[in-house]
């Protein structure tokens, strides 16, 4: 699947940490990260996207095993210079042998499991579109320093799937540009869902 968001994020300031994120929907992601977590979009500074790919190196031997131990991570970022004053669209793109990140439908980062030594499950992930204010990355908010009130601006969210093997990908998607928009990367894929959040 890939799923893309087309955001402007909050003046980043002193320990304002805006986030788009996804979590497996496996009854265990309050507590561990088995099965992954993909971080599409997080800044805690001047302007710098970081997208994360987290796992677990002892899932799926192991359930909820040492964090501390058995955590790995592979990430990528780009300075975003108009991030507060225009949109960007933010987009992970996932099968079960890569995940790919994407700002403005240009790659910021290609992993393969296989390369990178992970497992990439087969449950349905949710997403979640946060600004957090504090915390361990970006530090506290500081008087003076911290612009408040902060917005966090969503135009919409959009989720679309592979082809099907053998089917020719006409849903009355433009199949010159691979069954989505131009402006994204890949190829092969069908719009399955749009929430649109005005």
């Amino acid at each position: 699947f890939r799923l893309c968001i087309r955001a402007k994020l909050p003046l980043n300031t002193k320990g304002v940490w805006p986030a788009h994120w996804m979590l497996p929907q496996n009854g265990l992601s309050d507590r561990c990260l088995d099965e992954g977590e993909m971080d599409i979009t997080e800044m805690v500074d001047d302007g710098t996207v970081y997208n994360t790919y987290h796992w677990m190196s002892s899932w799926p031997g192991q359930s909820c095993a040492n964090f501390d131990l058995f955590h790995s991570s592979v990430a990528s970022s780009r300075r975003v210079p108009s991030y507060s004053s225009e949109f960007h669209e933010y987009a992970v793109e996932r099968s079960m042998e890569q995940i790919s990140f994407a700002i403005d439908g240009r790659v910021q980062g290609r992993f393969r499991a296989a390369e990178k030594g992970f497992h990439l499950s087969a449950s349905p992930f949710f997403l979640i579109l946060n600004t957090a204010i504090g915390g361990g990355w970006p530090g506290s908010p500081v008087a003076g320093e911290t612009q408040m009130p902060v917005e966090h601006l969503i135009d919409w969210v959009r989720v679309v799937r592979g082809a099907l093997p053998g089917s020719d990908g006409n849903d009355g998607v433009d199949s010159s540009t691979g069954g989505y928009a131009a402006h994204v990367v890949g190829q092969g894929f069908q719009v399955s869902r749009e929430i649109r959040t005005h």
